[in-house]
């Protein structure tokens, strides 16, 4: 590295370290990113060199258009492009890191073949053809003895690329026909939740919530996993905007909200359901608006009636005044905005609750307009043309079986009913890092080490997974190849252009896949496709989304907005009655109550008594400001900075167990036994504690992390994750 480089990441990283010791030990994500941000200034001009824009992929809201300097072959700084609305001219603090992670000494940048056995971590390099001629000779195997779905792809959100997630990968499986993964972590309960309602899977524009008068951040932490949308609320506050946080934990954005509603865990569709019982009897809603552009609004009425304030607050354990409070203001205050997060929808009844809180927006008339409305997730404004993709096609109409990947260890050990009698003989985890982020991971890690199972990890690290690898494949960085990428709550599209040649023999997941591809024999052209042809191709849909996005514009301008208005502005529904459904007839045949209603989560006092006796607190797993998920736990910046393990409990709870900020505790259940560091606080509720996914197992005490103890439960809707339907009991260690 020349002089100059040198001086750039080392005063990065001296300021990086400067600034959390200034703000103390809960320095903020914010914080941070004022103080880099000033000191970038500060820095002396670097030797001229080539820009380059990318799309960060990271599972984060925010999809930050970057522009990486480039001299001599080598990434010298990262900065956020300041034309971009949403970027503005910065990354957040993991986004600063991107430097050390590219050129990180422990990345992996040659194949490698395990020796001694799964998990103690021996390898001994290998060539590609030699890893190409033993993966594709074990895969030939498994499928003449024991068909092709015995063979499972692993893969999530460790790279959200269009190209190297969500397209090329699926055409090699479909040409083998492999396992179907279920991929049904993050939103797969609002999902459906939402489309009952509104008859898509799509809400308002985030630039537009600076013209709101009402704010209502419901099961989200912004400053951890969407700060840069807190400039846009902020302008809101700046005109006069209130702000309202529900949300079971005291969040930073809580802190600073006008009012600030705290239900118990998994509660949140009985809360919705108070304030629409106020909304309703006191007469606030918008009987214009529910007359015309709503369906089933008597079902309604009747169904709130259920729910009177005084019953919703002995389920959420929101006071009555306050439930009042807030109807009051959401039914007055307009335009306003709710914005609901993912990590609610992680729980036994998660969907049922999206689907409780999608109902309010509706009842006040804020749909169609600007500055109000409702969002959670952006999903189907993803107009690509998924069959170019994917091509489907190559799957020759064979039905293959689906695994859902929240069973991830189940399957692995045979306790599936897909699985039972017919074993996965192979896995090929690629994009995840399952051993660290998925559920019951005790168990994952007891199919594993499997020696009958052959696993193929496509990573830059050795991960907590790839210890048990029989093969491990080199991954390019998204810094080494070209993509495309879309915002899941902005409106972009983003091409990312590769900055640097790939290091060692690292691959892009394109790369790797052809060369499968390849060594099995297949001969379709798409398997011969370059980034730049799959682009091109996915970007012909016809959607009137992409009018004007193409290839060539995208290589120009590096991101441009979808063509999109405010969505329902012409009160056009997709649902079956053209409404609004109150009331949904389709919900009713998936098997849940057509309006909307309470469930007791599957884990606490009213299910399972017991269980609450033996574990009497309910686990939540947030996400962190210093990992997105388990990436980016092994920087150097971030392990500096990084307070974890921590548990954070009541003061009630905490006396009750003779512990106190920063003594050792282990936190149990019949699922696992994890050592954390306690921290008291009021920000969680008694009966509630708090630890935030999903550090390293490698890198954390007893090589174990707080996935362990979750369980591999499916939800309600979408066969989603419910990590937060969680009993645990904490004790000293």
């Amino acid at each position: 590295m020349d002089k100059e480089s040198r001086f750039e990441l080392k005063m990065t990283r001296r300021t990086f370290l400067a600034g959390a010791a200034a703000m103390g030990a809960g320095v903020s994500l914010l914080g941070l990113m004022d103080v880099l941000t000033a000191e970038a200034s500060r820095l002396p001009a670097a030797a001229a060199g080539t820009l380059t824009y990318q799309a960060c992929p990271r599972n984060c809201h925010d999809t930050c258009t970057l522009i990486s300097k480039v001299v001599d072959g080598r990434i010298v700084s990262i900065t956020g492009d300041p034309t971009h609305p949403i970027t503005a001219g910065t990354p957040c603090v993991k986004g600063h890191c991107y430097p050390t992670w590219v050129y990180h000494p422990d990345r992996i940048l040659y194949p490698l073949k395990r020796t001694g056995r799964k998990g103690e971590g021996g390898w001994e390099r290998i060539s590609w053809d030699e890893a190409y001629r033993i993966i594709t000779d074990k895969f030939k195997t498994i499928i003449d003895n024991d068909g092709a779905e015995a063979i499972l792809p692993y893969s999530y959100s460790g790279n959200l690329g269009i190209v190297n997630n969500y397209g090329v990968p699926f055409r090699f499986w479909n040409k083998l026909g492999a396992s179907r993964l279920e991929r049904a972590v993050c939103s797969d309960a609002g999902k459906p939740a939402t489309k009952y309602t509104y008859g898509q899977v799509g809400g308002i524009d985030p630039e537009t919530y600076a013209k709101t008068k009402l704010f209502v951040s419901w099961g989200v932490n912004h400053a951890a996993t969407n700060v840069h949308i807190i400039k846009f609320i902020n302008r809101a506050r700046d005109n006069g905007a209130k702000l309202v946080e529900v949300n079971p934990v005291r969040t930073p954005l809580a802190s600073q909200a006008d009012l600030h509603l705290q239900p118990k865990p998994g509660t949140d569709a009985a809360l919705a359901l108070g304030i629409m019982n106020v909304i309703i009897n006191e007469g606030l809603y918008d009987q214009n608006f529910v007359d015309n552009y709503t369906f089933g609004f008597d079902k309604l009425v009747a169904k709130v009636q259920h729910y009177p304030v005084e019953r919703v607050e002995q389920i959420t354990g929101v006071p009555t005044g306050t439930v009042v409070e807030f109807a009051r203001m959401y039914a007055t205050t307009k335009p306003s905005i709710i914005r609901v997060g993912y990590g609610m929808q992680r729980n036994s009844n998660g969907g049922r609750m999206v689907r409780a809180i999608s109902l309010l927006p509706a009842l006040v008339g804020m749909v169609g307009i600007d500055g109000g409305g409702y969002v959670y997730i952006n999903g189907d404004y993803w107009a690509y043309d998924w069959k170019a993709l994917q091509r489907p096609d190559l799957l020759a109409n064979r039905q293959v079986r689906s695994i859902n990947m929240n069973e991830i260890g189940k399957a692995l050990t045979g306790q599936t009913k897909e699985t039972r009698d017919k074993p996965v003989k192979a896995l090929f985890v690629y994009n995840s890092n399952p051993l660290a982020m998925s559920t019951n991971t005790n168990l994952i890690k007891q199919g594993l080490a499997r020696e009958d199972l052959f696993t193929v990890v496509v990573d830059p690290f050795v991960t907590d997974t790839a210890d048990y690898a029989d093969i491990l494949l080199p991954a390019a960085t998204f810094f080494e190849y070209e993509d495309i990428n879309s915002d899941y709550l902005g409106w972009y599209v983003r091409l990312n252009q590769p900055a640097i040649e790939p290091l060692g023999e690292s691959k892009s997941n394109l790369e790797i896949f052809a060369g499968l591809a390849r060594w099995m024999g297949f001969t379709d052209s798409c398997f011969a496709e370059s980034a730049a042809d799959v682009i091109k191709a996915s970007l012909q849909s016809g959607s009137s989304l992409f009018t004007g996005i193409t290839y060539e514009t995208l290589q120009a301008r590096h991101w441009q907005k979808l063509n999109l208005v405010t969505p329902f502005a012409d009160k056009k529904f997709n649902t079956p009655s053209g409404k609004i459904e109150f009331y949904s007839e389709t919900l009713a045949k998936a098997g849940f109550d057509p309006v909307a209603e309470h469930v007791p989560p599957a884990e606490g006092p009213e299910a399972t008594p017991e269980l609450y006796a033996q574990y009497p607190l309910r686990l939540l797993t947030p996400a962190t400001k210093y990992f997105i998920t388990t990436q980016f736990h092994n920087l150097p910046y971030i392990q500096e900075i990084y307070e974890g393990p921590l548990i954070f409990i009541n003061p009630r709870d905490a006396e009750a167990r003779g512990v106190d900020t920063g003594d050792w505790v282990y936190a149990v259940n019949d699922r696992g036994k994890v050592r954390l560091k306690v921290k008291v606080t009021e920000a969680v509720q008694p009966g509630v504690v708090m630890s935030p996914k999903a550090p390293w197992q490698k890198l954390s005490p007893g090589s174990t992390n707080i996935n362990a103890l979750a369980p591999d439960r499916l939800g309600d809707m979408g066969g989603v994750s419910t990590y937060h339907t969680n009993l645990v009991q904490v004790a000293r260690a």
